[in-house]
């Protein structure tokens, strides 16, 4: 230990960033190189919370990414190394309202059993309109971190990196459409960012991006295929616009694209004149662990199954589809196709053929080809929503939903009872839980060890 020149903290800085008022970046000196973290609290509150760790180095770029508007905010600066902890003075911040581009979101409702479950759990959400935001949310309901954009955003996804990703759009463009893909993280840095016209993109998106295992961007495309249908009032060549599947990879170079206008023929549909324009409909897209792809294809009611490898689609799952199940679990108009923790097929049951919204999941027989119900929640018709929506597990006992008519979202228990509900005062698309989203307390001890 240097006890002639023991490690300190030279100077901090706070830099006012304008254009957003939940994020605080701050620059700190120390006369040797050495980690450094703020420890940051809100007024009379003993809950501590922490930014990323800086490492190795004497000039020190910390960010604040999580608050609640307007608050005030004490901190302090901790920089340690193998020996030695030393402490910058207490200082204080204040955030301010929130004006621009992010709705209200108000708890209208939680059981009171339920409250230490979702006790700092956060949920990420967006809104599609111009301007428009990718939002996270807490338990409360206060947003904690918000990006605004000019565009819309037409849907958002927490990513294993902690960046969100999403695409962005004008409102005019339809079907939750968008011609940019931007991935940012928590300090608003720019990791990806493609753009139509630019580079490999040459299609705009719609209805979902995600990223794979290996750091690959996928997403929903709009796509278009000349046909002959002179035999049914059309012309020889006449343009019909469906849906495909693309994949980027890292350097936001085009690997992989699929369409399913080579695997429809639109003479098979009696209403292909009046569809043609929007054929079929996909709305979710969600990559196996085999590699496979999910495709949701709303009005047809049906789930593909698509081979990554070859393209070929392996099965259908839905109306007029492979699998065997109880009629009174068929599905219309679903979104949000995508496999649970359990190894299920979960998704949204709009349920526009009978006006009830439902979360259902099921047990695919491949070999038999039949399909077993392992989860069934039906909404009251106060929350039937015609469009849009999602679900998901939650805590693997409970389901998440965004409905998007009810303009709610909420936490139900397997039998449907609402344990948490969120009314949004926007036009949410969907909601995702995010994990890992508040950063740990390092520990300074056994970094001295």
């Amino acid at each position: 230990m240097n006890l002639i020149n023991p490690l300190r903290i030279k100077n901090v800085d706070l830099i006012h960033l304008p254009e957003n008022r939940l994020r605080f970046k701050f620059r700190a000196t120390t006369n040797r190189d050495c980690d450094a973290v703020i420890k940051y609290w809100t007024e009379n509150s003993k809950d501590t919370l922490y930014t990323d760790v800086s490492k190795g180095t004497s000039h020190h770029t910390l960010w604040i990414v999580n608050t609640t508007a307007p608050t005030n905010y004490n901190f302090q600066i901790i920089a340690f190394n193998n020996k030695q902890k030393a402490l910058s003075k207490e200082r204080s911040f204040k955030t301010m309202p929130i004006y621009h581009a992010t709705p209200y979101f108000n708890l209208e409702y939680i059981d009171n059993a339920f409250k230490k479950e979702i006790n700092n759990k956060f949920f990420l959400t967006q809104i599609l309109t111009e301007p428009g935001s990718a939002v996270i949310i807490d338990d409360f309901g206060n947003i904690v971190w918000y990006e605004a954009f000019k565009k819309g955003v037409k849907v958002s996804h927490w990513t294993t990196e902690k960046t969100v990703l999403c695409i962005l759009g004008a409102e005019k463009i339809p079907s939750s459409g968008g011609d940019e893909i931007i991935e940012i993280d928590l300090s608003g840095k720019v990791k990806n960012h493609l753009q139509v016209g630019k580079g490999d993109m040459d299609k705009m998106v719609h209805h979902e991006v995600r990223k794979d295992e290996q750091g690959n961007i996928y997403a929903i495309t709009f796509d278009e295929k000349i046909f002959d249908l002179s035999s049914i009032g059309g012309s020889k060549q006449d343009t019909v616009h469906g849906d495909g599947i693309v994949v980027f990879n890292k350097d936001g170079h085009k690997i992989w694209e699929w369409s399913m206008l080579d695997h429809l023929d639109p003479l098979s549909d009696p209403e292909i004149m009046k569809r043609k324009k929007d054929w079929v409909h996909a709305n979710s897209v969600f990559k196996q662990k085999d590699g496979n792809f999910l495709l949701s294809f709303r009005d047809l009611n049906q789930i593909w199954n698509i081979d990554y490898k070859t393209g070929r689609v392996i099965w259908k799952f839905g109306d007029k589809g492979n699998f065997e199940f109880a009629p009174s679990d068929h599905f219309s108009s679903q979104h949000s196709a995508h496999i649970t923790q359990n190894n299920e097929l979960m998704i949204l049951d709009n349920g526009t053929k009978n006006g009830i919204t439902r979360a259902l999941a099921f047990q695919l027989d491949t070999t038999n080809q039949k399909a077993y119900t392992k989860l069934k929640i039906s909404l009251p018709r106060e929350y039937y929503t015609t469009v849009k929506g999602n679900v998901s597990l939650f805590n693997i006992d409970k389901v998440l939903f965004c409905v998007t008519d009810p303009r709610a979202l909420f936490v139900t228990d397997m039998k449907g009872r609402i344990l948490w509900k969120i009314q949004v005062d926007g036009d949410p698309y969907r909601v995702e839980e995010i994990h890992n989203f508040l950063y740990p307390k390092p520990d300074f001890d056994a970094s001295r060890n």
